[in-house]
């Protein structure tokens, strides 16, 4: 069963794949990250929208900040692998970000890609990107869930 956290927003996309493929899933709260296979609880996938969201999270005062960062200490701490995963772009690594460019932001992709490498090396976090139509796919791979 996937396990779909309380606080996660806008996922309707997901939930109707799961529904017409009969993946059983329930909402509750999940401490890290936004999807669980109960089946395999140490791996967590963690869902933005794009790659503002994750510049939000990075950037946005130290409280959100620190929130985000807590998050990946968490999953780290309690040895489970987090894996963020990053809906609606064509980019295929962080390395690739050291090109985007926000509308929103005064950061440069060279300054995101370079915290979220921060975040890899200091909590293991991982960065997968696909398309919103691929995520709940991706979810299920990620977590290893088997029907």
């Amino acid at each position: 069963m996937i396990i779909i956290d309380s606080r996660e927003r806008q996922f309707s996309h997901i939930t109707d794949y799961f529904d017409v493929h009969g993946i059983p899933h329930k909402i509750e709260k999940l401490d890290t990250g936004d999807y669980c296979n109960t089946d395999n609880p140490s791996v967590l996938v963690d869902r933005k929208a794009d790659l503002d969201e994750v510049n939000n999270n990075l950037s946005k005062g130290k409280s959100k900040h620190s929130r985000f960062v807590r998050e990946c200490k968490r999953a780290f701490d309690n040895k489970q692998r987090l894996v963020v995963l990053i809906e609606g772009t064509n980019y295929k690594s962080v390395e690739e970000i050291k090109t985007w460019t926000s509308k929103y932001s005064v950061h440069t992709g060279r300054w995101l890609a370079n915290e979220m490498f921060k975040l890899t090396m200091a909590f293991g976090v991982e960065w997968k990107f696909c398309r919103k139509n691929e995520t709940p796919k991706r979810i299920l791979e990620i977590t290893g869930y088997d029907k």
